[in-house]
C-alpha cells in the first residue's frame, strides 16, 4: 500500500541529537503515524523516540526513510520533508518535487558499476507483455526471444511472487549480455502468473558469465527481498527513484 514518505540521506555528521530531537517533536504535533527506517542498516524506530532513533547508528550517506500514514499524512509529510530538506540531503518525497540536483533523477550508480539499476514505467496488463518490455532493456534485439522465453520459463517452473504485490523474476541467461535490474511499477496492479496482484517488479537479468562479486551483491538484494518489511517499504514509497535508492542500499549492504 503506497503512502506519504520522505526519503534522504545522513549528513556527513550523522544524525546530531538537537535535530533528532526537533523532529521527534514536529512529528507529536500530528495524530498521523510515522516511522524512521535506516534501509542501510536494515532497522526501524518510531520517529517519536529520539533515543532509539540515535540507536540506530545511522553513518553518513546511509539512504533513510520516514513513512508516514493517518488522516492527517500528506500535511505532516510536508512539515517534515521542509524540515528534512533543511538540515540533511532530501532525495525524494511524495510532498513536493525534491530539490533541481536531486541525484535519484540519475541513473543508478553504486558500488557495483558492472551491475545496472534502472527504471521502467508500463502500461503492460499481462507478464508476457511486460517481459516483452523488460527484454528490450536487457537482452540485444538478435537474442531477445531466447530472453523472453527464459523469463517465461522461470515463471512456468514456480511464481516468482513474493508477496505484498512485489514480483522477482530473474534469470541466468547466455542471451543477457550485462547483469541489470528493472524496477518497474505497474500501474494499475497486474495479476501475476498465479493469479496474485503485483504493483511493483523486479526483474534481475544476468549473462551465464556472471563475476562473483556481482552475484553477491544481487544475492544481498534477495534475502532483503525475502523479508515482507522491506517489500512494504518499497511499495509504501510509490516512487521509482526512491525505490531504486533503496535497492542500491541493500546491494551494498555488508
Amino acid at each position: 500500500m503506497t503512502g506519504a514518505f520522505v526519503c534522504f540521506s545522513a549528513p556527513l555528521q550523522g544524525l546530531v541529537s538537537w535535530q533528532m530531537s526537533e523532529l521527534a517533536r514536529l512529528c507529536s504535533l500530528f495524530s498521523g503515524k510515522s516511522t524512521f527506517v535506516n534501509v542501510s542498516k536494515d532497522c526501524t524506530s518510531a520517529t517519536t523516540d529520539t533515543l532509539s532513533m540515535l540507536a540506530t547508528g545511522t553513518q553518513p550517506n546511509d539512504i533513510c526513510l520516514l513513512l508516514i500514514e493517518g488522516a492527517d499524512a500528506e500535511l505532516m509529510c510536508l512539515v517534515l520533508a521542509e524540515y528534512v530538506s533543511k538540515h540533511w540531503h532530501l532525495l525524494s518525497t511524495s510532498a513536493f518535487t525534491a530539490a533541481a540536483n536531486n541525484p535519484l533523477d540519475t541513473p543508478s550508480h553504486f558500488a557495483h558499476p558492472n551491475l545496472r539499476v534502472e527504471g521502467l514505467h508500463t502500461q503492460a496488463t499481462q507478464c508476457e507483455s511486460l517481459f516483452r518490455e523488460i527484454v528490450e532493456r536487457v537482452a540485444e534485439k538478435d537474442t531477445s526471444m531466447q530472453a523472453h522465453a527464459a523469463f517465461m520459463a522461470r515463471e512456468a517452473h514456480s511464481s516468482t511472487y513474493l508477496g505484498d504485490q512485489v514480483a522477482l523474476p530473474h534469470i541466468i541467461d547466455s542471451s543477457v549480455p550485462h547483469p541489470a535490474i528493472i524496477v518497474t511499477r505497474c500501474q494499475p496492479a497486474m495479476t501475476w502468473l498465479n493469479q496474485e496482484s503485483v504493483s511493483l517488479c523486479i526483474a534481475i537479468a544476468v549473462p551465464s558469465d556472471i563475476e562473483r562479486t556481482t552475484l553477491r551483491a544481487i544475492s544481498r538484494l534477495s534475502r532483503r527481498l525475502s523479508s515482507s518489511a522491506f517489500r512494504r517499504w518499497l511499495t509504501h514509497c510509490d516512487d521509482i527513484p526512491t525505490q531504486i535508492a533503496m535497492l542500491d542500499a541493500a546491494l551494498d549492504q555488508d
